[in-house]
């Protein structure tokens, strides 16, 4: 792309006090500015909220346990199956985030 088609416009948009308090929850849920925020609805995506606390403490903790699994693997060969199936939940859950 050259320059002249990645030039910012500045727009004027006029919304209500609810519409405005809105997009600023909106957008915070999502961890976007406000600006961030529009723009990745005009590109056509759905921002997604920032997963909570929670949610990386359980990665954490399957990352703990998938690396228990693996040092235990050379005394227990089915340990890697078991570390397998960790990874595809540690994977599904990092999509749906």
């Amino acid at each position: 792309m050259n320059k002249e088609n990645n030039k910012k416009v500045r727009i004027k948009v006029r919304l209500t006090e609810e519409e405005n308090e809105k997009l600023k929850r909106f957008a915070a849920v999502c961890g976007l500015s406000q600006s961030a925020f529009i723009r990745q609805l005009c590109k056509g995506k759905k921002p997604k909220s920032q997963p909570q606390k929670e949610f990386w403490e359980v990665l954490e903790a399957l990352y703990a346990v998938h690396s228990s699994f693996k040092s235990c693997a050379r005394f227990e060969p089915t340990a890697l199956e078991i570390c397998k199936e960790i990874e595809s939940l540690i994977l599904d859950l990092q999509e749906a985030a």
